[in-house]
């Protein structure tokens, strides 16, 4: 239901962002965000049994009472009240074609009583990577003559446990709303290269990560006379891996262990207050983040020495927002916004770092609505990125031979984003079209870090300013007023063009890790009183860069077709046959490996990983039950 919302296009929240401003996506259920920081918005609403949606409101501006988070468009699930009991239990399998199969089962009940509501969670379920499998992986002169040719094999996968519970009552005035959650994960990578030329030789690598995370919420909703609102959050995040990764040839062993455990303690008020013409938003949120890592690599039983392969990062942060929407007109409205962010971090371990930042993040949008089926949207505003805590922390890639070190010298870069918009409803349906401008400083791309010994590695680092344009289009159009009666088209397309200097050749090239073009097409078929509904979906080919600093490598993703079947049998079952991957598409890395740094070396080889997973087909079976 939320994807098919005209004008509107799902977007995930971040886990990985530090504190909850940022970290939250453009869906509310029930008018509040999800509980968890953990569960993707994805999952959420897939639990959520349609039956029991009362209505999904489009969300355009904070005077409806709703913190916007920076987005210019929330949709609002809003579910029905008044059942008792109501649930879902869902059954999948999907095999594929070299023997893997991807299980699932999970269930969702809810206890309505009087006023009060307690929701439970279970899931457990195995996901294979369909971006990994089997295929080659080559290594050729810079003259294109053969080095290596290999046979090459790397099926990786993970296995989830998932259990979360919440609960909702009336308290003081208000509502109390807990929620905790436990999730375990146990990834494995099998690699085989079957070296046939230029003489046969074997090399095999594994990858093992256990990972448990566990999450807890307390949050307080409370009106204050007839326009106002007072809302009270804590949260607590704790999450734990140990991994290890071993690789072994003919005259080499070699043994990667990681340990890494972190924190996340937010606390957060916001107090809305509601009128006519003038609406304000008032807030603080305070945050703790820790992070020990320790990583060990030893080659033929001799520990090798890494930069920061042993630390420990505490960051303190508050922040401090203050949002106004002002509606001068019924056609128009202005939202503007400040946040100002204070942080101090310290690092110790192998080094020793103590820094403190500060930073203004203004924002404005102007919205108007010339006619009912005309939107425009204008926004400025500037954004801090986070640092993220593992680049602070070396990291070994046995499976592809690399190695990224630490860096404690890192800065956040920062940007002004300017974007225009403009939002056309046809029929049931819409177009949007935006265009924006974003002018970077202080980038995170890949820079050099050395060794106490003099030996180079690649790293994260700041590399100076930067700028990224975009242009996209949004197209949702059900085609029932053309004489195609339950047809709908969905189709994304975005064009991306970034410009950096490069540090080591001095040229000017895309930022690392931008895709200068992202599309995907979907069409489905709805027959209700058949029970009835399919459709296909279409990804087009990505490529993503990252100019290391001793190699350039591509990672392309090829042209992609799903497709799905959907019978309702009875009111509470659905019964749903899918294809994927349906084009047998290739995922392919390419390297070029330089002798030395880049810019002052030649090339000493380039080298092709081809890997498929091939089309895999499966079956979901899903029962609801109650109101």
């Amino acid at each position: 239901m939320v994807v098919l919302l005209p004008g509107f296009r799902l977007q995930e929240g971040d886990a990985e962002l530090r504190g909850y401003s940022g970290a939250a996506g453009n869906v509310l259920i029930d008018g509040q965000r999800p509980a968890s920081k953990e569960e993707t918005l994805e999952t959420i609403l897939k639990r959520i049994p349609a039956r029991s949606i009362d209505h999904i409101e489009l969300v355009r501006n904070s005077a409806a009472g709703f913190d916007m988070q920076g987005f210019a468009l929330l949709a609002n699930v809003v579910r029905s009240a008044g059942g008792r009991l109501s649930g879902r239990i869902e059954g999948e399998y999907a095999q594929f074609p070299h023997g893997y199969s991807s299980p699932r089962i999970a269930g969702t009940i809810s206890f309505q009583f009087s006023d009060k509501v307690i929701d439970f969670q279970a899931a457990r379920y195995r996901e294979i990577d369909d971006e990994h499998g089997f295929g080659l992986r080559n290594r050729y002169g810079p003259d294109g003559s053969p080095l290596r040719l290999t046979d090459y094999a790397q099926p990786e996968g993970t296995s989830y446990t998932e259990l979360s519970g919440s609960y909702r009552q009336p308290l003081f005035g208000g509502s109390l709303r807990a929620h905790g959650l436990f999730k375990s994960s146990q990834m494995f990578a099998d690699v085989r290269h079957d070296i046939y030329f230029p003489e046969p030789g074997l090399v095999l690598a594994t990858e093992r990560n256990n990972e448990e995370a566990t999450e807890g919420q307390v949050e307080y909703n409370r009106g204050l006379g007839a326009s106002s609102r007072l809302e009270l959050l804590a949260i607590r995040r704790d999450h734990r891996l140990h991994g290890v990764d071993t690789s072994t040839e003919e005259a080499l062993s070699e043994i990667n262990e990681t340990d890494t455990s972190g924190s996340e303690t937010i606390l957060r008020g916001v107090l809305h207050r509601r009128g006519k013409l003038l609406s304000v938003d008032i807030g603080a949120e305070g945050a703790q983040n820790v992070l020990d890592s320790h990583v060990a690599l030893v080659e033929n039983g001799t520990d090798i020495p890494l930069p920061a392969d042993d630390v420990r990062i505490d960051e303190k942060r508050a922040e401090f927002f203050l949002t106004g929407t002002w509606r001068p007109i019924s056609d128009l409205t202005i939202e503007t916004g400040l946040r100002y962010e204070i942080s101090r971090l310290s690092q110790t371990g192998d080094s020793q770092l103590e820094k403190s930042l500060s930073y203004l993040k203004p924002r404005v949008l102007l919205s108007y609505t010339p006619t009912r089926d005309d939107r425009f949207r204008i926004q400025i505003e500037r954004e801090v990125g986070q640092l993220d805590f593992e680049d602070f922390v070396s990291s070994p890639s046995l499976t592809s031979g690399t190695i990224t070190a630490g860096n404690k010298d890192l800065e956040p870069d920062s940007l002004v984003r300017y974007e225009a918009a403009w939002e056309r409803r046809i029929g049931n349906g819409s177009v949007v079209l935006a265009a924006r401008h974003e002018a970077i400083s202080n980038l995170v791309d890949r820079v050099v870090v050395f060794a106490e010994d003099g030996s180079a590695f690649d790293s994260a680092g700041n590399i100076g300013s930067a700028s990224r344009d975009e242009i996209e289009v949004n197209v949702n159009l059900p085609l029932d007023e053309l004489g195609l009666k339950g047809l709908t088209v969905k189709g994304n397309g975005l064009l991306r063009h970034s410009r950096v200097r490069d540090l080591l050749t001095g040229a000017k090239r895309r930022i690392s890790s931008d895709l200068p073009i992202e599309a995907d097409l979907s069409i489905t078929y709805d027959l209700p009183r058949a029970g009835l509904r399919a459709g296909l979906d279409y990804v087009a080919r990505t490529t993503e860069t990252s100019f290391k600093v001793d190699e350039i490598e591509e990672d392309i993703v090829s042209d992609r077709v799903d497709a799905f079947v959907e019978y309702r049998p009875a009111a509470r079952w659905t019964v749903r046959l899918f294809a994927k991957n349906l084009t047998n598409s290739p995922t392919i890395r390419r390297r070029e490996v330089y002798s030395a740094l880049r810019g002052s070396s030649a090339v000493e080889y380039r080298e092709v990983r081809l890997l498929r997973s091939g089309r895999y087909f499966g079956v979901n079976l899903q029962w609801t039950f109650g109101k």
